[in-house]
């Protein structure tokens, strides 16, 4: 159930319907049960060593990790960490869709600013690295991580696998192609951001849904395309608001 956006464009529509097809074809394949199954059973290990909570971001991926943990307790806490002023607006839109598929979820919400500067803002090229959500979120919690978003999740799911102590990652050995078969099949809410592709110049998989500002140049998030372009071609008023709304954190006092 992709949410709507002003921000698509009839291209982005276009090559996202034919996208629809591929996640409707896939959605059948019995591997997706598998993969829940595996996922259930994770988060079923997690909840027996005490107090947990779902950590989201309003992405794919733990919009699928959030599902799969309610399966299992249907009051489980969900907790969003959410930036002032540079959050897609359309988060807004996913959280009450999904809330509203799972109304005895817990839900708390809570809001932090990065006290460093975002890409724009004076000083980003040397400032040390802000762990926004490790600051602001403590606990056991699931989250959506997976091995193929990156060689360092690969390798930590592969020596700690889907249970530590402190975390649990039902969808870790999932690729994004599942991910979009399942959303699909569960009729889950889908963020906007994964059909903003410039009609499929930008692939999806590795589209994110993050706060605006904190995308650095190069191959990171989109793989072959430049992440801060995407984000000023779909996101350049919400960047302004957030320039005006961040201007006083860096002005420089007059001697």
């Amino acid at each position: 159930m992709l949410i709507d956006s002003p921000r698509l464009t009839p291209r982005d529509r276009d090559h996202w319907a034919r996208l629809e097809h591929f996640d409707d074809a896939l959605s059948a394949d019995p591997d997706l049960d598998r993969l829940e199954a595996r996922g259930r059973a994770a988060v079923e290990q997690f909840a027996e060593a005490g107090d947990w909570y779902v950590s989201v971001s309003w992405g794919k991926d733990s919009v699928v990790a959030a599902h799969i943990a309610l399966q299992v307790c249907p009051d489980a806490i969900i907790r969003w960490a959410r930036a002032a002023d540079v959050e897609m607006p359309e988060c807004d839109a996913v959280r009450d869709a999904f809330l509203a598929q799972h109304p005895q979820a817990r839900y708390e919400e809570v809001e932090y600013t990065f006290r460093v500067p975002l890409r724009w803002e004076p000083g980003h090229d040397t400032a040390p690295s802000q762990d926004a959500l490790g600051e602001t979120l403590s606990g056991r919690y699931v989250s959506g991580l997976r091995a193929e978003e990156s060689r360092m999740r690969r390798i930590s799911i592969g020596h700690r696998g889907l249970v530590t102590p402190n975390t649990c990652r039902p969808i870790a050995h999932w690729d994004a192609t599942h991910v979009f078969a399942y959303l699909h099949r569960e009729n889950l809410p889908v963020h906007p951001a994964y059909a903003m592709s410039m009609g499929g110049y930008y692939d999806r998989r590795w589209l994110r849904v993050h706060p605006l500002g904190t995308a650095l140049p190069g191959l990171s998030g989109v793989r072959g395309r430049d992440p801060v372009r995407w984000e000023e071609l779909y996101y350049g008023d919400v960047l302004e608001a957030a320039r005006q709304a961040r201007a006083h954190m860096w002005q420089q006092e007059e001697p």
